[in-house]
């Protein structure tokens, strides 16, 4: 099932807090809720600007608060565990910088805040720690009412890119998705058996089985309408088949990747670096 037919398909309450994930706008998230069902990602996309345009200085504030400060990466998973991910990944640029453009970025922040009363909003995909300060350093001197349309203007681009996320995740809540790549080759692993397992007690309960696609993602793992539990689960990716279509040996004929959910509620993303003689894993998001 693709991820627009999942996002039909879920109660009301589960598509609005999948929709919050993306904008924390609570009249936005609502708009969206009672705009299923959607034919294409185009239209989607269409009825999120339309829900844009009825926001009010309040939403936006509301969005704003649904994010973490810049460089502020302690709050990622504590205050914001539903977005942690994404959020972490869009900050991405502020890991290895330096303590100098830190400490500023801090200053920044509390400096922002105090003359225009929110968060500095940046759309941070794609952008280095000293060019988001410089961004900020160059905003300070804005009137408010022109800093909100610009702070509103960044929140829809991360909206925007949000909801390809949730697309590409397969709603992303509550889920489980991996995505193998071969580096032997150093492209996507197309085209492996993939398994899904819960454990109960001492056996393991198949719950579903995939097949790696062009770009080596397998999105729909879970049963329709089931969702992760607290508990552990095993992924089981057949090697052997893959490396033995191409006429190569393989040391490991099996991979068997072991991880415990503690948080349901967040989306779970497995991805797998695989080789012949060899494989990693970690958590992605």
């Amino acid at each position: 099932m693709d991820a627009l037919k999942r996002l039909d398909a879920l109660a009301p309450a589960a598509a609005l807090a999948a929709f919050v994930r993306c904008c924390g706008a609570r009249r936005w998230a609502e708009a969206m809720e009672r705009g299923r069902p959607y034919a294409d990602e185009a239209s989607l996309r269409r009825a999120a600007e339309r829900a844009f345009v009825a926001l009010a200085r309040e939403d936006w504030l509301e969005a704003f608060s649904h994010h973490p400060r810049i460089g502020d990466r302690r709050a990622l998973a504590a205050r914001f565990p539903a977005t942690a991910g994404w959020s972490a990944s869009e900050q991405g640029g502020v890991q290895g910088a330096g303590e100098d453009v830190l400490d500023a970025l801090l200053r920044g922040n509390r400096e922002y805040e105090a003359r225009f009363g929110h968060i500095f909003i940046v759309c941070a995909t794609g952008k280095t720690a000293p060019e988001m300060l410089a961004l900020l350093r160059a905003r300070l001197p804005n009137l408010p009412a022109a800093e909100l349309e610009i702070a509103a203007a960044e929140q829809r681009k991360i909206t925007a890119i949000r909801l390809g996320k949730l697309l590409a995740e397969g709603l992303g809540m509550a889920g489980l998705t991996t995505h193998v790549l071969d580096t032997s080759l150093g492209r996507p692993a197309a085209g492996v058996g993939v398994t899904l397992a819960r454990r109960e007690g001492s056996a393991w309960v198949e719950l579903g089985r995939g097949t790696t696609d062009a770009d080596g993602r397998c999105k729909d793992l879970l049963p329709p309408g089931s969702s992760l539990q607290q508990s552990v689960y095993r992924l089981s990716f057949e090697s052997a088949a893959y490396f033995g279509a191409r006429g190569v040996p393989t040391f490991y004929p099996e991979v068997n990747v072991v991880f415990e959910v503690r948080e349901p509620a967040q989306h779970h993303h497995v991805p797998l670096l695989l080789s012949p003689f060899g494989y990693s894993t970690y958590r992605g998001s």
